[in-house]
């Protein structure tokens, strides 16, 4: 936005240079009025045409006119200079060079006829050669910025994969677990727990045996607990909110940091809690992937000295701006409230900062 008013600022001010250097030198306003409303014309509705070749030769056409009808040249060469840095940046590569050579060519012709002075000529000449540096240097930037674009795509599936294969990996591990145990450990409890019901029929010694059967009993449940839960791939808590904003990071542009301080990963959240923690650290990434100049995130969970659980969003900012709280900052802070918690928001010269805390609390 601030980009579109600058340019089409400059274009109003070299206009009005224009009409008053014509105006002072009392030229000819009614004829340059009509030039410069076939420029400005032709260059408005380059978005309209949708072919802005075509556009730029009416321009490179118009403005030597002016010289045939004895206008200053000196000042309309600004507005020359202007779509010549305008073509660079928009036209494609063979469609530029068209562009620039016509326009070489046809105030060429007019030197040639001496409507056109050759200092004038040389001038032209000049900014035709800085265009051409210029767009070189966007076009290389522009196959960068496609070049980045696609390694990261690929970036993005190689970390999907690497995600997919590692959770592939620990299920398999789980799996295996799980069968070794239930065909090992839980038969062999369950062969001695048989053992000692015969030898409890057989034997008087009662008391030793029903503590025996009773530990025997105690190891086959808490076996075929830890089977159960083997096979379980769902996590809960803190792991949960990783694994989320895991998958959060591959589907956008952002490049997280996590940093998991001291005893966060065994802190029990209640599901409620998980929810909030993630639809606030979802909001989070998601105003720094629209709003953030840097596609850098830092993420902090930890416990602070109360007992809560604390987490910090950093993104970097290079410039400072007023906080003001929308849809997507009051939600955030409604929902920690909902739990108990708290939202705060700073926002440095380097630094866009949201910070929450949460007290822990289990559902009845």
């Amino acid at each position: 936005m601030l980009e579109l008013l600058f340019r089409y600022g400059s274009l109003t001010v070299l206009t009005f240079i224009v009409l008053f250097q014509s105006y002072a030198v009392n030229g000819s306003i009614v004829s340059l009025i009509i030039i410069l409303t076939i420029l400005l014309l032709s260059y408005f509705l380059i978005p309209v045409l949708k072919k802005p070749l075509i556009n730029y030769i009416i321009i490179s056409s118009v403005i030597p006119v002016s010289a045939v009808l004895n206008h200053n040249m000196e000042y309309l060469l600004l507005l020359l200079s202007f779509f010549l840095i305008e073509g660079s940046l928009n036209l494609t590569t063979r469609n530029f060079y068209i562009f620039s050579s016509y326009s070489m060519i046809v105030f060429i012709v007019i030197a040639f006829f001496s409507y056109l002075p050759i200092n004038s000529l040389l001038l032209i000449i000049l900014f035709v050669i800085c265009a051409s540096f210029l767009h070189h240097a966007v076009i290389e930037n522009k196959e960068k910025k496609e070049l980045y674009e696609q390694l990261l795509l690929q970036y993005r599936k190689l970390k999907r994969l690497s995600v997919e294969q590692e959770e592939l990996v620990r299920a398999e591990e789980r799996t295996k677990i799980a069968r070794d145990m239930h065909d090992s450990v839980g038969h062999k409890l369950t062969a001695l727990l048989m053992q000692l019901e015969v030898m409890d029929l057989q034997n008087e010694s009662r008391s030793i045996l029903q503590n025996v059967k009773s530990l025997a009993r105690e190891s086959l449940e808490e076996t075929r607990f830890a089977v159960h839960q083997l096979k379980s791939s769902e996590t809960t808590g803190i792991q949960s909110v990783i694994q989320l904003i895991r998958k959060l990071e591959m589907e956008s542009h952002l490049m997280i940091k996590f940093t998991l301080e001291k005893g966060i990963l065994s802190i029990p959240l209640s599901n409620a809690q998980s929810i909030v923690l993630y639809r606030v650290l979802q909001e989070s990434l998601t105003n720094a992937m629209k709003h953030s100049e840097s596609k850098e995130v830092e993420v902090i969970l930890a416990m602070n000295s109360l007992q809560q659980v604390q987490f910090f969003v950093k993104n970097k900012v290079f410039s400072h701006y007023p906080i003001i709280l929308g849809f997507g900052l009051t939600n955030m802070k409604e929902r920690l409230q909902e739990i108990g918690g708290d939202l705060r928001i700073n926002n440095t010269n380097q630094q866009f900062i949201v910070e929450g805390t949460f007290p822990l609390r289990r559902e009845d």
